[in-house]
């Protein structure tokens, strides 16, 4: 026996096709106004704290344990002489609330944005 679409499956699939189209260009979108901070922390304290904006072009150099590259409005971890590397591997961060850490260095690289106020939005 062999079953055939009908005109409201096709509807479904349709609509679901629409809503993750919808989805992912809203994730796409870059995040725009808000200014973006990168944080680094070593020992549990604040060693530098600088604005990214397009023109940003930095390296930090954290006594040789780890160095640390700021690009425009992204940052990452580029190198570290821990053993595991996990911090490295992160990647480069983009997004306020991303976080790299180095846990045998005790190094905390976090993108901090401007507090609008809002916790979260739901649809």
């Amino acid at each position: 026996m062999r079953s055939k679409m009908k005109a409201g499956d096709l509807v479904i699939i349709a609509a679901v096709l629409l809503l993750a189209a919808v989805i992912a260009a809203v994730l796409a979108v870059p995040q725009r106004g808000g200014r973006l901070y990168a944080e680094v922390w070593q020992q549990e304290t604040l060693v530098e704290r600088v604005e990214l904006t397009a023109g940003t072009d930095r390296v930090i150099d954290l006594e040789g344990h780890n160095v640390i590259v700021l690009e425009g409005r992204t940052a990452r971890i580029a190198r570290a002489d821990c053993k595991d590397q996990v911090c490295v591997r992160t990647g480069t961060l983009t997004r306020a609330g991303q976080v790299a850490v180095c846990l045998p260095n005790r190094v905390v690289l976090k993108l901090v944005g401007d507090d609008s106020g809002i916790d979260a939005v739901a649809v």
